[in-house]
């Protein structure tokens, strides 16, 4: 399922209505296929812990609606890691992440891989630098 990743001030997003796209508000990207399951193998390269503890750190931050879309934060010391990784860290890092079972499942090139976890990686550096938090808005 398509989501997307933003970033953003806590207050902000609290201000949200459940009709409003973030998309209009902050700056964004796409999630691209890459799904919670598949950024769960992503988190877990970059942290070095197991897959299901890494599987919680996109924790739920707000629900615009009690069926959604719900609005996830992740974690700042993933947020901080990501940011600091430099390019061939994260190329590293995508040639790892091609090999786990959720992208094999996607079928995904390399190249693809390295450009999502580049600009997911910038994004983190983004909220870093001007103390914002990394925001995953899902409609599940």
């Amino acid at each position: 399922m398509h989501q997307i990743i933003f970033v953003a001030e806590p207050d902000q997003v609290d201000q949200l209505e459940p009709d409003e796209n973030p998309a209009l508000s902050f700056p964004c990207m796409s999630s691209q296929q890459f799904h919670r399951d598949a950024r769960a193998q992503l988190y877990a390269l970059v942290t070095g812990c197991f897959v299901d503890e890494a599987a919680s750190f996109e924790m739920l931050h707000r629900s615009l609606s009690d069926e959604g879309p719900f609005i996830y934060t992740l974690d700042q010391d993933v947020t901080a890691r990501l940011a600091r990784l430099d390019e061939d860290q994260l190329g590293e890092i995508a040639e790892l992440w091609l090999e786990t079972t959720d992208i094999e499942e996607l079928d995904q090139q390399l190249n693809d891989l390295y450009e999502f976890i580049y600009q997911y990686a910038h994004f983190c550096h983004t909220a870093n630098e001007d103390d914002l938090a990394l925001f995953i808005y899902s409609d599940s």
